[in-house]
Parts: structure tokens; C-alpha cells; sequence
């Protein structure tokens, strides 16, 4: 998957967990980290936000569709 560039700033992600997993040992700047995405925010993106949404928002939600397997 291509990563989407901010060229509004800079982007902070809280990981919370309790399997001990850790930045440096697990995961680092170069993974991939995608977020969940379910029918429901679909549908409220279609509803709310279509005017606000790039085609390329469209296809990164597709692709999030296919990973979490959602129709």
C-alpha cells in the first residue's frame, strides 16, 4: 500500500496494548500501520464528507475494504 503524505504537518499515533509490544523491537517508522476501518465510518464518509474526499481517499478505502474484508 503507498503512504499517504500530510503536507499540513505532522501526524502522532498512540499504539496501546498489552502484549509488550515495543517501537524499536516490533515495529518502527518504515512498518506499515493502517487503521480500522468498518462499514459504518464508509458510510459516514460517504454521507458527511464526499465533498471533502480526493479520489485518492477513495482508493486508500478501498484498499483498507480488501484487508479488513469488508463488503
Amino acid at each position: 500500500m503507498n503512504q499517504a503524505r500530510n503536507n499540513t504537518g505532522d501526524v502522532a499515533i498512540k499504539i496501546m496494548n498489552n502484549d509488550g509490544i515495543m517501537y524499536g523491537r516490533h515495529f518502527d517508522d518504515k512498518s506499515q500501520i493502517v487503521s480500522t476501518i468498518s462499514r459504518d465510518s464508509i458510510d459516514a464518509l460517504k454521507e458527511f464528507f464526499r465533498d471533502e474526499m480526493s479520489d485518492d481517499d477513495w482508493r486508500t478505502c478501498i484498499k483498507l475494504k480488501k484487508i479488513f474484508e469488508i463488503n
